[in-house]
């Protein structure tokens, strides 16, 4: 007798309820745009326009401290005034500085929040309105911003620490000593930086798709890697590669669209609008993929270590229990 044919996975979604490999997830990745476009890619667009609005606004407010054609080089005397000028202008800077980064924390979290949920809600083949993916992830937007926050730190400070033992190293060895030290250091730094970035890959996805907190969403995500830190990391290398190849095609495309590439372009407010435009929908483009493939990335671990592909096949006959699709499934490890 043949054996036994097993029925083939359900596929309520974008996805079939399976571990998935690399095409599974590209292409349901594509399909998640498909089927809810604005709460991903025009809900990207339009909070990638909020740094990029800002950075032309700060820039038109805080050019006219700055003399244009000014000539400062090696053996020119510095102009009468200018490091006063200069000193004088610097909180502005400082300022601007600040409210841009701030306006790009925020503009991050209001992409992560929404292209999660709608990619979650995806698996099971449910279309997200833009207000309901925002309504959806906005208690878990304070906890994201605050998850960025503590990149930032952190980085920070490996950064001053940085700056600080390569100053104090020329002083004592002299520049081409510490330049040495300085890259000798900064290759287990960026080693450790690789490997820590994948463990807490999920974070920011559990604590949109599970309502964790810091901590909880941190711990499930260094779990839900485990033993698969290579395929993660493999998988995104190879996705970045190909958002490299559609970031520099769209960019190319929209840039003829516009009537001109921007590259050489004389600088008059239509080409500095149309530049704004064009990055922030690259840029959007980027960023909205990006974080869907690590949010379905997610279910294929949480499929692998907790079964979700069961939770999900029931949610899908009888009805989710919560509005996101494996909200409240239990952490379950499947059987050896």
């Amino acid at each position: 007798m043949p054996p036994p044919q097993l029925p083939p996975p359900q596929k309520p979604g974008v996805i079939a309820l399976r571990p998935l490999g690399f095409g599974d997830l590209l292409d349901g990745t594509f399909a998640v745009i498909r089927l809810a476009p604005i709460p991903t890619l025009l809900n990207a667009v339009l909070a990638q326009l909020l740094p990029a609005l800002t950075a032309v606004l700060l820039l038109a407010a805080l050019a006219p401290r700055v003399e244009v054609g000014v000539e400062v080089g090696p053996g020119l005397p510095l102009p009468p005034g200018l490091l006063q000028e200069l000193e004088e202008a610097w909180p502005g800077y400082a300022l601007g500085l600040a409210i841009y980064l701030l306006v790009q924390l925020v503009a991050g979290v209001l992409v992560i929040g929404p292209s999660t949920v709608a990619a979650m809600r995806a698996t099971l083949g449910q279309r997200t309105g833009w207000g309901q993916a925002l309504a959806l992830s906005a208690r878990a937007m304070p906890r994201l911003a605050a998850w960025n926050l503590l990149i930032a730190a952190a980085l920070s400070v490996v950064a001053v620490l940085a700056v600080a033992g390569t100053v104090l190293a020329t002083q004592q060895l002299g520049l081409a000593v510490a330049l040495g030290l300085l890259l000798l250091c900064c290759l287990p730094l960026a080693v450790l930086y690789v490997w820590l970035a994948i463990k807490l890959c999920f974070a920011p996805t559990e604590m949109v798709a599970r309502s964790l907190g810091l901590g909880a969403s941190m711990a499930s995500s260094w779990r839900l890697v485990r033993g698969s830190w290579w395929r993660i990391l493999g998988i995104l290398l190879v996705f970045g590669i190909i958002l490299a190849l559609l970031s520099g095609l769209a960019t190319q495309i929209l840039g003829v669209l516009s009537g001109q590439f921007i590259t050489g372009a004389a600088e008059t407010p239509l080409t500095v609008g149309a530049s704004v435009v064009i990055q922030a929908v690259v840029g959007a483009l980027s960023m909205v993929l990006g974080q869907i493939m690590l949010t379905l990335l997610h279910v294929d671990a949480r499929i692998r270590h907790e079964r979700l592909d069961v939770v999900l096949h029931a949610e899908s006959v009888r009805g989710p229990a919560h509005p996101i699709p494996g909200h409240a499934a239990r952490r379950t490890e499947p059987p050896a």
